[in-house]
C-alpha cells in the first residue's frame, strides 16, 4: 500500500477522516484519512508505520532504529521513517528522510511518494512554486496515482486556477471512484467559476451527513446564498461542526454575517 499523505493546502487540521472506504477514492494510496476503526480493520497491525498513524510515533521510530540493520536496505524503509516524522510534524527530519529515499531507491512509485510528500512540506512553508514542481515530478513518475493530482488541485483552487484544478480532478485516474473531497473540490471550482449548475451536481454527490463539516458547510452555504436560499444557508451554518481551525472559522463568520445581512434585507 502506497503511504502517501493526503492534505489540503488550505488546512490539514480539519477532520477529514472517512469511516466508509467506499467514499474514499484515495484509501489505497493513503492512510491519512483513516480513523482508528479503519486502521484496525484494514491495516496490518505488524506494519510499524501504522503506529505512527495511530499517534504512537516514538514507539514506531524506536522499532525502526532497532531494525535498521535488517530493514535498512528495503527501498521503503527511509520513506516510512520520513512518514513518521511527517505525522509528528517534524518537517526538517521528514524532509531529510524523504531525500534519503530519493538517494537510496530508483523505484518510480517509491520516488513518486517521496516527491509528493516533499511537495507537501514545501506547501506547509508557503513555498508554492517548489511544491508545485515536486507534485508534477511525482505525477510523471506514477501517472496513475491519484493523491499527487488531488494535492496539486488544492494548490490551484487556492490560487484561483479553477480550470487547472478541474482538469486534474476529471482525470481518468478518478474515473469510477467516489470521493467526498474530490466532489467537494469540483463543487468549489465550479462555484467560483460561476457555473452553478455544475457546482450543484457535485454538491449533490456528497452524502448529507458530511455537510456538517465546517469547510463544506461554509462553501455550501455560500452556494445557497447565491441561489437566493437564505434560510437554507442559515440552516446549514447552524448545524455545522466547528473545526477550531482559524482560517475556516474566519470564513464561516464572514458567511454568517452575509446570511444575517440578507435575512435583514428580506425583513424590510
Amino acid at each position: 500500500m502506497a503511504l502517501i499523505f493526503l492534505a489540503s493546502c488550505s488546512s490539514s487540521r480539519i477532520n477529514r477522516q472517512i469511516n466508509d472506504a467506499e467514499w474514499d477514492s484515495l484509501a489505497d494510496e493513503s492512510y491519512m484519512r483513516w480513523g482508528e476503526e479503519r486502521l484496525e480493520k484494514f491495516a496490518d497491525p505488524k506494519n510499524t508505520v501504522v503506529k505512527c498513524y495511530k499517534g504512537n510515533t516514538s514507539k514506531a521510530l524506536d522499532v525502526y532504529r532497532k531494525e535498521y540493520e535488517k530493514r535498512g536496505q528495503q527501498h521503503y524503509y527511509w520513506l516510512h521513517v520520513g512518514n513518521c516524522y511527517f505525522l509528528d510534524e517534524n518537517w526538517n527530519k521528514a524532509e531529510f528522510f524523504y531525500r534519503m529515499t530519493l538517494e537510496e531507491t530508483k523505484e518510480p512509485k517509491i520516488r513518486s511518494i517521496a516527491l509528493n510528500n516533499l511537495g507537501l512540506i514545501h506547501f506547509k512553508h508557503s513555498q508554492w512554486d517548489k511544491g508545485r514542481d515536486l507534485m508534477k515530478d511525482s505525477m510523471k513518475l506514477a501517472p496513475k496515482f491519484r493523491v499527487p493530482k488531488y494535492n496539486l488541485s488544492q494548490l490551484y483552487l487556492q490560487f484561483g486556477h479553477y480550470d487547472k484544478a478541474i482538469d486534474l480532478l476529471d482525470d481518468s485516474a478518478f474515473s469510477g471512484h467516489k470521493d467526498i473531497d474530490v466532489y467537494f473540490s469540483l463543487a468549489n471550482a465550479y462555484l467560483f467559476k460561476g457555473d452553478m449548475k455544475e457546482a450543484a451536481s457535485y454538491f449533490a454527490k456528497i452524502p448529507k451527513e458530511h455537510f456538517r463539516r465546517e469547510d463544506i458547510a461554509a462553501t455550501y452555504a455560500l452556494f445557497l446564498l447565491k441561489k437566493g436560499d437564505v434560510e437554507g444557508a442559515h440552516d446549514v451554518m447552524k448545524k455545522r461542526d466547528r473545526s477550531g481551525v482559524l482560517e475556516i472559522t474566519n470564513i464561516s463568520q464572514k458567511i454568517e454575517r452575509m446570511v444575517a445581512s440578507r435575512k435583514k434585507e428580506e425583513r424590510k
